[in-house]
């Protein structure tokens, strides 16, 4: 709408019988280089994530380990598999990734997502993280502390869907706590309703047409000016 380029970068895996998922970078600012950033940050979250995937389970019968170890993992497998070369520009990450067994969450920064269980409770695992300000958030860099790189893990068999989106819909998909306004819950109706017509439709049958009319909603533009990114797994 302002003009400027799109800075949210996703990637999407789906496989039969490997890990599937899906990452979600937003980059800071709006320029070209900066969406190349983000694009290399997506393709090194999806290798950081698989790699902090065969850590947890290579020894299923032991006790995972320590929660500073896997968010250490995660960190230098992704600038390990980040290409050296290329410039690095501020990005948030939120990765998620599943197999049959399992379902595992990465975030950096105020993208995040939300998860369907069986049995139709809503909840809101790694809350989008926040600075001192309301356009101030962390994002992936070497020198991010170790403890702002957040990760949550899950039987897959418990989770029924995921919505994950960028900070231009987190004003929609949550919404504060009565009673204690810093502490943001999920929004069920929206995502009840995101969730309800991918259902009827199959996720075809026009649901792409009728999600981007909805995003392009003026009563949801009003919550935001900047870039929308949705993603729903079910």
């Amino acid at each position: 709408m302002r003009g400027e380029p799109c800075c949210d970068r996703i990637l999407a895996k789906g496989h039969r019988s490997g890990p599937s998922g899906f990452v979600i970078c937003d980059g800071a600012g709006g320029n070209a280089a900066v969406a190349a950033a983000a694009a290399l940050g997506a393709r090194a979250g999806w290798r950081a994530l698989l790699a902090v995937h065969r850590q947890l389970w290579r020894t299923p019968r032991r006790a995972p380990p320590a929660l500073m170890v896997l968010r250490e993992r995660f960190r230098r497998a992704f600038f390990h598999a980040r290409p050296q070369a290329a410039p690095l520009m501020n990005h948030t990450v939120l990765a998620c990734l599943w197999d049959r067994h399992h379902l595992v969450v990465a975030q950096v920064g105020d993208s995040t997502l939300l998860l369907l269980r069986h049995g139709g409770e809503w909840s809101l695992p790694l809350p989008p993280a926040k600075g001192d300000f309301a356009n101030e958030t962390t994002f992936l860099r070497p020198d991010t502390p170790t403890e702002a790189i957040g990760l949550w893990w899950a039987p897959a068999m418990d989770i029924e869907a995921v919505i994950g989106f960028s900070d231009g819909l987190e004003a929609a998909f949550l919404a504060p706590q009565p009673g204690t306004p810093h502490v943001l819950v999920p929004n069920r109706p929206l995502a009840e309703l995101v969730i309800g017509e991918h259902r009827r439709r199959h996720g075809s049958r026009g649901y792409p047409t009728w999600l981007a009319s909805s995003l392009a909603d003026p009563a949801l533009r009003e919550l935001s000016d900047d870039d929308l990114t949705l993603v729903i797994a079910a």
